[in-house]
């Protein structure tokens, strides 16, 4: 599975306005869980898992990954798994206003930093009539930008039961996105909203189809077991002084990935 393409699959599902109003949020959140990756790898089904915890503000989003290994198998693999992040775990961070997204190693002291190259839309139109922050059309227009590059999109509301200790919201979203000069991407995720915690997300499964032969894809489940309000500091955004930036995901880790 593409690290990047699945990151920016996951947040968009996340981050993108949607049609239910959210409870006011607190100022930020801390929260500690699992995630688990399955996809296969010529052919052979592999699956991952591991420790994170998470921190948000505003539009700021922080996963630490603490913790690598391979689940049901032998100790060795799970101790070769823990060398792919190597002491003190790997974070990553993602900026929703600008689409930028940072990684680091704390192991190798080095980061990585890209941001989506948007198209230039051109001079703002000017106003036809008084601003109202609250005007419907302009509230679709931004949904309409959100959407860009997706072709298809479905959400449905499957229904309400308590999560993690939570009240939750559940849906079930389909989408289907194509970049210009990329292939066509197919994502299906789930997602269970904390409903006393500004709809902020308790569980994620994200499930990417490969759309070649050749690529790789699979499934992935965030699941935070424990959350709480919380007011992270802001340097906790920003990749640690003193670290080296490489040019890639996989010079962060110091190795190669697969599905790049």
């Amino acid at each position: 599975m593409n690290v990047r393409r699945f990151a920016a699959a996951a947040a968009l599902l996340v981050a993108a306005p949607g049609p239910i109003a959210a409870a006011p949020a607190a100022p930020g959140l801390h929260a500690s869980g699992t995630i688990v990756v399955q996809t296969s790898l010529s052919g052979t089904p592999l699956t991952v898992g591991g420790k994170v915890e998470l921190y948000h503000k505003g539009g700021l989003y922080r996963l630490d990954v603490l913790s690598l290994g391979f689940p049901g198998t032998s100790g060795d693999l799970s101790a070769l798994a823990a060398t792919l992040i190597g002491p003190g775990g790997v974070s990553a961070v993602y900026d929703s206003a600008s689409g930028a997204f940072t990684m680091w190693s704390n192991a190798n002291r080095t980061y990585y930093t890209g941001t989506p190259v948007r198209p230039n839309p051109g001079p703002a139109a000017a106003p036809s009539g008084p601003s109202n922050g609250s005007d419907p059309l302009a509230a679709l227009g931004s949904v309409a930008g959100a959407l860009h590059d997706v072709q298809t999109a479905t959400i449905q509301l499957v229904g309400h039961a308590p999560v993690n200790g939570h009240p939750a919201t559940n849906l079930d979203l389909q989408m289907k996105r194509q970049l210009p000069g990329k292939p066509l991407e197919n994502y299906h995720a789930q997602l269970a909203l904390a409903d006393d915690l500004g709809e902020f997300p308790l569980q994620i499964v994200v499930q990417s189809t490969p759309a070649t032969s050749s690529a790789v894809g699979g499934t992935a489940k965030l699941d935070l077991t424990s959350i709480q309000a919380d007011n992270p500091d802001d340097a906790m955004f920003r990749s640690p002084a003193g670290y080296t930036r490489v040019d890639s995901l996989a010079g962060v880790l110091g190795r190669n990935l697969p599905g790049r």
